[in-house]
């Protein structure tokens, strides 16, 4: 019986290959829980753990991620008045209004009004603030605990890169932490575990910038942005005005990422040159796609204009999963054919630290 063609058989070298980029993601969450959790796994079942007990991984996560939800919604109770906690730390139906004896100033006018205040008060406020506390704290670990399980999926669902044995920064890590743990939007949420993830897997790869300005960052804030991520290159937009940018449908996303400190908006030319010794050639990437531009000479120059990114504006945009606009990316290579190159459209495989263009098209 013959094979039919598009079936691939999966061989020895696949399976080496397969058991290396497990390996290699086993030991980037390994690193990530460790600087986590400090080697306690903070309640959560940790990746190490899960690997020795050969537990099913999604089967935890999905578990552990109802309980905290559950006991969000218990704290949510305290905000509405339904629940506090006693002297023990345990939560507790609040009890009806009705069933609590008034005070005395209520229920005896006559009495002078300032007689019993301020007799138990510094006891009943330091209280008072130890269950305050102890609620935001509470919030505050739930939240880390939501991040670290975004990581680790970030981690399994990314492609294998190398890890390095290089810890953390300690003052970046406490930064990311207590920044992180104020951060309850799921979306902003995912921005954070982004960031400790590359992090943690190459030491320097961002700056304590870019968790001030993911501080400032409101939900429409990363709307826009994500708008505008589609048209960034690794260190610039190019400037479409007169071409596929509109003023009315455009000018929002650049308005916001300048004030941001993104972007420059004011628009510069950027010189191109080659990466082939030989002839010109060069591939500008943008997200999984690219354009790969080619001439004969050498030494000829691409000229475009562009909005600078700034180096926390590349750092930001790394970590948005925008696709590239290809409506864009046409207008781009016409602007670039007038220049006299020739323009292929193609696709950027990711393969540890080095992207592989694969051509599609040429234009």
């Amino acid at each position: 019986m013959g094979m039919d063609v598009g079936v691939q058989v999966m061989t020895e070298v696949d399976r080496v290959n397969d058991f290396r980029d497990d390996s290699i993601k086993e030991q980037w969450l390994d690193k990530l829980w460790q600087h986590l959790f400090d080697g306690d796994a903070g309640g959560l079942m940790s990746p190490g753990q899960i690997r020795r007990e050969h537990r099913n991984r999604e089967r935890v996560r999905q578990l552990e991620m109802a309980s905290i939800l559950e006991v969000e919604q218990e704290l949510n109770g305290i905000h509405r008045g339904q629940k506090s906690l006693d002297e023990h730390g345990n939560l507790i139906d609040t009890p009806n209004i009705e069933t609590i004896a008034t005070h005395q100033i209520i229920e005896n006018t006559a009495v002078d009004q300032s007689l019993d205040i301020g007799t138990d008060g510094p006891a009943a406020m330091l209280r008072s603030v130890v269950k305050e506390v102890s609620v935001r704290d509470l919030e505050r670990s739930l939240n880390l605990r939501k991040i670290a399980i975004l990581a680790e999926s970030e981690i399994l669902g990314s492609v294998v890169r190398p890890i390095s044995n290089q810890p953390v920064n300690a003052e970046w890590m406490i930064r990311w932490r207590e920044s992180a743990e104020t951060v309850f939007n799921p979306e902003l949420q995912l921005f954070w575990a982004r960031v400790l993830t590359s992090e943690v897997a190459s030491p320097g790869s961002y700056s304590l910038s870019l968790q001030a300005l993911l501080l400032q960052i409101s939900a429409e804030d990363l709307g826009v942005i994500r708008v505008g991520s589609q048209y960034a290159f690794d260190d610039f937009i190019y400037d479409a005005t007169g071409g596929y940018f509109n003023t009315g449908v455009h000018q929002g996303f650049l308005d916001v990422m300048e004030d941001l400190g993104l972007l420059n908006a004011d628009s510069s030319s950027r010189n191109i040159g080659s990466n082939s010794p030989n002839a010109f050639s060069v591939v500008l990437c943008c997200h999984s796609k690219g354009l790969r531009i080619d001439h004969a000479d050498r030494n000829k120059q691409l000229v475009l204009p562009v909005f600078k990114l700034s180096r926390v504006g590349r750092q930001l945009l790394q970590l948005c999963d925008a696709d590239a606009d290809v409506a864009y990316l046409f207008d781009l290579a016409k602007r670039i054919q007038q220049q006299g190159f020739k323009v292929a459209l193609g696709d950027l495989l990711v393969k540890g630290d080095t992207r592989h263009f694969v051509e599609k098209m040429v234009l």
